[in-house]
């Protein structure tokens, strides 16, 4: 993205060049001087309408503003964009894209300066084999989740990295990010990349992936890192599994923080006290009420 303090120390050494004060180049400009020291510092950025009267008031160019005097950083295909927006002229820029006139980066790089609608505006008139996932994930804090999510999918055809995917997650909707995750094998996902996944999948989501674990296509330890986002029901299968001898004691403890106080308490009725010594007891403790701690620990007297 644009490097506003770049940008603002080129501005400064442009008015300095000048021998003109803060206050006098805001007068040209008819902003407040407190707005062009925010520049200066780097605090923002000019708006995308204020960087052609910048360029002329500097008699310089657009593209040399946002390359902060050095035409290698962007290159000279940003001015033409930035005065395209800066004149609601979006149709053109896009059609600018298009003919490659100027690179879709440059309107990765302009984001920031735009509105929502304005990016959309001419996003949604870009060819969108233009755009690939490092791109989307560059844009995707500055575009509406609706956009982003056609974006992604239409770039997922071409292929997905878990990575970026990740990074995106925050940005799209969780039926898109449910979509991505249903077409992809498990074989390339590990516990990490599913429990940054976790709080934006849906349950139902959720669930079918802890149902492929207990076919044996995930880890254990999987399983518990997407506890916390699984749902009641899935959380009561879990406990008839650990019931049944599938899993172990410890899986049981892995498990006890998330499972609920009742099915917590019917897990060990059904597994029975004989499985509980001082240790299992102490750990389970937290997440039980009273009486059945107290049931529990009267059981393991009476064994001793």
């Amino acid at each position: 993205m644009l490097d506003a303090i770049q940008i603002g120390s080129y501005i400064s050494k442009l008015r300095k060049a000048r021998d003109w004060t803060q206050v006098e180049l805001a007068d040209r400009l008819h902003v407040s001087h407190q707005a062009v020291s925010k520049w200066e510092r780097g605090d923002s950025l000019p708006d995308i309408t204020m960087l052609p009267q910048l360029a002329d008031v500097f008699d310089t160019s657009v593209d040399d503003l946002m390359n902060a005097g050095d035409m290698n950083r962007y290159g000279s295909n940003m001015g033409r964009m930035v005065t395209g927006f800066s004149q609601n002229r979006r149709e053109e820029v896009a059609e600018m894209i298009n003919a490659a006139e100027v690179d879709v980066n440059g309107l990765i790089e302009v984001a920031p300066l735009l509105k929502a609608s304005e990016l959309a505006d001419v996003a949604e008139r870009v060819d969108p084999k233009l755009f690939d996932m490092e791109m989307i994930k560059r844009l995707a804090p500055f575009v509406e989740t609706e956009l982003l999510d056609k974006l992604v999918l239409q770039a997922g055809e071409q292929s997905f990295d878990w990575k970026l995917v990740s990074s995106l997650a925050p940005f799209v909707s969780r039926q898109v990010l449910d979509q991505i995750v249903e077409q992809t094998s498990f074989d390339r996902l590990d516990g990490e990349q599913l429990s940054r996944l976790a709080p934006f999948l849906s349950k139902e989501r959720m669930d079918r992936l802890v149902e492929q674990a207990l076919e044996g296509e995930l880890e254990w330890k999987v399983v518990v890192r997407l506890a916390p986002f699984i749902s009641k029901d899935m959380l009561g299968r879990l406990v008839d599994e650990v019931g049944s001898g599938k899993f172990s004691d410890r899986d049981i403890m892995q498990l006890a923080p998330f499972l609920g106080r009742e099915n917590l308490t019917r897990l060990v009725n059904e597994k029975g006290l004989a499985f509980l010594d001082p240790d299992t007891i102490a750990r389970l403790a937290p997440f039980i009420d009273k009486k059945t701690l107290s049931e529990w620990i009267a059981g393991l007297m009476a064994r001793q």
